[in-house]
């Protein structure tokens, strides 16, 4: 083999390396989006799961205001798919980051790996932090407190209606939120740590063929 045929079958080698660990990057991404994060936002299977519907219940119960059910559940489908937009974000942020710091490694030497480092995701992951948070305080000011009115009926006393309102905000931008982004953080290390090892044991492959396969080692082709 020539060394003009050598070096294309490296390149292919390298691209095929890489692209690997673009899809693992990918796919790491909308597991933690699509899955980790989502389910965490989204309505949970069971009411008894619901800590936000329990809340507003038992504090309209605690006021002895009734809540009209139909209006409730309304009320939180649309503020959980408003604070699912960031998700579509999230998920950009976090793939593009970490694909561009991948194609910005060469691979000139055989000892050369991809590597994804915890300190890589520092920056990133403060962005999508921020994110999130932006994308909470915007659903719970403009979606869900503006409209929370439409679950009570008309002939409430508007003073029990804002003892109701002012427990629910305290509980969202306190315990609530406080708990989701925790949540939330470690769906993320959970997703990082799994990618840096996956990163890892992908570079192990990669050296392994390298140094093994008559076709892209020079030494062996020599013997």
């Amino acid at each position: 083999m020539d060394d003009k045929e050598l070096k294309k079958l490296k390149k292919q080698h390298i691209d095929n390396y890489r692209n690997s660990i673009l899809d693992i990057i990918s796919n790491n991404t909308s597991v933690l989006v699509d899955e980790d994060i989502s389910s965490l936002i989204k309505k949970p299977p069971l009411d008894s799961m619901d800590f936000l519907k329990k809340k507003i219940l038992s504090s309209a119960k605690k006021n002895k205001i009734v809540v009209k059910s139909e209006a409730l559940d309304h009320l939180l489908e649309i503020y959980r798919k408003d604070l699912l937009k960031c998700c579509l974000k999230v998920k950009k942020i976090r793939q593009d980051s970490l694909s561009l710091i991948v194609k910005k490694i060469k691979l000139e030497k055989n000892t050369d790996v991809i590597k994804i480092n915890k300190k890589d995701f520092a920056g990133i992951n403060r962005e999508i932090k921020k994110l999130i948070k932006e994308q909470f305080y915007y659903s719970r000011e403009e979606i869900f407190l503006k409209k929370i009115n439409s679950i009570f009926p008309k002939d409430i006393d508007s003073d029990l209606i804002d003892n109701v309102v002012s427990e629910l905000k305290k509980y969202i931008q306190g315990i609530y939120q406080k708990q989701l982004l925790e949540n939330i953080d470690i769906k993320i290390m959970v997703k990082d740590t799994t990618l840096i090892n996956s990163v890892k044991e992908q570079a192990e492959r990669y050296l392994f063929t390298l140094k093994n396969s008559r076709l892209l080692n020079d030494d062996l082709n020599k013997n």
